[in-house]
């Protein structure tokens, strides 16, 4: 299930450098003076309409209609993270924002006229969710891995992007089983302008027993053979990373984490690949 991913987002309240470039040939970058027409119409646009609706899986379903503002870019920020949106030819945009940190953090959405407005994140669910979210801004492809109840690599309980699930065959195995279950609420594969993310959703169930669920980070791109500029001295060879811990009814913790460049052809196991030791267990409690 595709969330909240638009042009880019990155990690700090600023465009990174691959979306700056495609900024710039916004009206919002332009160093020529706009023609008095266009700063007049400008000036006239009405308030923007921003409207949040709930979604299950702790995620909010943002809509924006402008249309005086057609064709331009929406910087969003949350929990730290700011993602660029484009808006169609009508000023119209339409996604879902995963909220990975919680209802606590706002959301500040500014057009290019430097309107800017501030809502609360609305979810449906978010008392009976938790999240683990993984956020970079390499071209690469990072992969997290889920294995719920000591689950085996490619067994029943193993969730990652390749079997991501959903929120509803999750909430139905919650059901049928009496434990909670998870899905991948965002998935991202390296191709975005700018910052990627992928977001680990847990449905907790009352009165179950407690556990634990173990997750991995998987530099996919690097792969089990390292080489080029994935490996030794080259450009891509480590790459960090943040990632966000939300346990259902607790802050989100964010911790700041690496993959270190390994030699080039050396043969990296399961374990060094599939790496468990950067993001600790999610604690499942009753």
């Amino acid at each position: 299930m595709k969330t909240c991913l638009g042009l880019s987002a990155v990690l700090v309240p600023a465009v990174p450098a691959e979306a700056r470039q495609l900024a710039q040939n916004s009206r919002a970058f332009a160093s020529p003076a706009l023609p008095s027409a266009t700063l007049a119409r400008e000036k006239a646009c009405d308030e923007p309409r921003v409207q949040l609706m709930p979604e299950r899986g702790g995620r909010t379903r943002i809509a924006i209609d402008t249309a005086c503002r057609a064709q331009q870019f929406v910087v969003l920020e949350y929990a730290g993270v700011v993602f660029i949106r484009l808006l169609d030819a009508n000023g119209s945009d339409l996604f879902v924002l995963d909220c990975f940190a919680g209802e606590v953090e706002t959301i500040a959405i500014k057009f290019e006229d430097n309107t800017k407005i501030v809502r609360q994140p609305v979810a449906a669910d978010m008392r009976d969710v938790s999240k683990v979210a993984i956020v970079w801004s390499d071209g690469v492809d990072l992969d997290l891995h889920a294995f719920e109840y000591a689950a085996e690599f490619g067994g029943a309980g193993h969730v990652w992007s390749g079997e991501p699930g959903t929120q509803e065959e999750a909430s139905a195995r919650a059901l049928r089983d009496g434990r909670g279950q998870g899905f991948i609420s965002t998935s991202g594969a390296g191709s975005e302008i700018g910052m990627n993310f992928e977001v680990y959703t847990f449905m907790h169930r009352p009165g179950q027993t407690a556990g634990a669920v173990k997750l991995a980070v998987d530099y996919k791109t690097r792969g089990s053979r390292p080489a080029d500029k994935f490996c030794g001295t080259g450009t891509l060879a480590e790459v960090r990373f943040k990632a966000y811990v939300m346990e259902r009814g607790r802050p989100a913790r964010q911790l700041d984490l690496a993959f270190s460049a390994v030699p080039c052809g050396a043969d990296l196991s399961a374990r060094a690949r599939f790496n468990s030791r950067l993001i600790p267990d999610l604690a499942i409690r009753g």
